[in-house]
């Protein structure tokens, strides 16, 4: 996409107005993180997962590659960057998370090893991504199964089709990733229909 201020609007719709919103919540319920830990969300655009977290008393910071999404951003601390190069200080963080962000990029490792040296001890990153279970005829037949019409229908078969493009991962897989990073799979949950979203947390070793 090349239209950065429709980009902006298209994601703050989808996080606001859409069932990615509840999924994201179901996200944050799912890792419960303690109310003091210092949290850093990849790929955050308008901010909603940040939101959610500091509503539970978490500080958290969200960054982002793109300054338009944060026109209309729903939580105040931001950074513009770069989830390949993050400029932040080591060792920092508690918790790590990145949603619907790591199966876009074109070296996933890499981005991981980043995010990792962000870590402080007994850190832990997550990750939100679709699982080996999802295809544009799933997400189509689940569409149709919720009767989903609008914006809600076309997201969910627009995530569909980027999937089949990008990486869809497996338990077995994401556990290997995690091992590339020298970080150890501890949890992992699927989400929306027959498990078509896969919900992972991984420490470090």
């Amino acid at each position: 996409m090349t239209d950065l201020r429709h980009d902006s609007d298209y994601f703050l719709e989808l996080q606001t107005q859409t069932g990615w919103g509840v999924m994201l919540r179901s996200f944050a319920s799912w890792l419960d993180p303690q109310p003091a830990s210092l949290i850093l969300d990849v790929g955050c655009g308008p901010g909603l997962l940040s939101a959610i977290f500091a509503q539970s008393g978490c500080r958290i910071f969200g960054i982002d590659s793109s300054f338009e999404m944060f026109r209309d951003a729903l939580h105040p601390d931001l950074i513009l960057a770069n989830a390949l190069a993050l400029p932040l200080p080591p060792a920092t963080f508690n918790l790590i998370t990145a949603s619907n962000l790591l199966f876009l990029l074109p070296d996933p490792p890499f981005a991981l090893k980043e995010m990792t040296r962000l870590l402080a001890p007994a850190g832990e990153i997550a990750l939100l991504n679709p699982s080996e279970k999802m295809s544009l005829a799933a997400a189509k037949q689940l569409a149709d199964t919720r009767g989903l019409e609008g914006l809600a229908r076309e997201t969910l078969l627009n995530y569909a089709a980027r999937s089949e493009h990008h990486h869809r991962w497996s338990e077995d897989d994401l556990r290997e990733l995690f091992a590339s990073a020298n970080l150890t799979l501890v949890d992992t949950s699927t989400k929306m229909g027959e498990g078509l979203i896969r919900f992972v947390r991984a420490v470090l070793n």
